[in-house]
């Protein structure tokens, strides 16, 4: 055989190889998954929030408080977080609000501002208090804000993360986390 020939019949397998495999593969998506078929990674965070998908977003969360409301309007996502233990701490609040903003802003492209409360829930009387509130807007703080918040050790904030995440706390949540922390 002529080295021009063997090159040819070479490049000639190996193509068919290819388009078999490419055969095998269609066939097995369309066998196993049908014509829907898409990769598991595809189907973890929706790039896009909506009305449609919000409670199947909203419950990837892992929150240590509940979520007593959501609304979704016009790219702005609002949340009451409710507070009932007495003993949730300070650093889970944070780290939970810290989670919804990751959420927002890293997984969603569509969500360009989320307003948290976090709600102090009575019991006994079913009353609701606020204790500490925020406005997160996408492009107002850096990167490391998020993880800035998440691993906060303090219950009173910092000049920064209230400025770049519009933070204001209540009297009761000064009462309930700062006082008891310095005695």
């Amino acid at each position: 055989m002529k080295p021009r020939m063997i090159v040819t019949a070479s490049l000639l397998a190996t193509v068919a190889a290819v388009l078999l495999l490419v055969a095998i593969q269609t066939l097995h998506i369309r066998t196993w998954g049908g014509e829907r078929a898409q990769p598991v990674s595809a189907t973890r965070h929706p790039a896009q929030l909506s009305e449609e998908n919000l409670v199947d977003v909203l419950s990837t969360l892992q929150l240590s408080t509940p979520i007593a409301r959501v609304e979704w309007k016009q790219s702005i996502l609002t949340l009451d977080l409710k507070v009932t233990r007495t003993g949730t701490s300070y650093t889970e609040i944070y780290a939970n609000m810290a989670a919804v903003a990751d959420l927002g802003f890293q997984s969603l492209d569509n969500v360009n501002q989320v307003l948290l409360r976090v709600m102090a829930e009575d019991e006994w009387l079913h009353k609701r208090h606020l204790l500490l509130a925020a406005d997160f807007r996408r492009g107002e703080w850096p990167m490391y804000a998020i993880e800035t918040l998440r691993s906060w050790k303090s219950p009173i904030l910092s000049e920064e993360l209230k400025d770049w995440f519009h933070m204001m706390e209540t009297e009761l949540w000064k009462k309930q986390f700062e006082m008891t922390s310095q005695g």
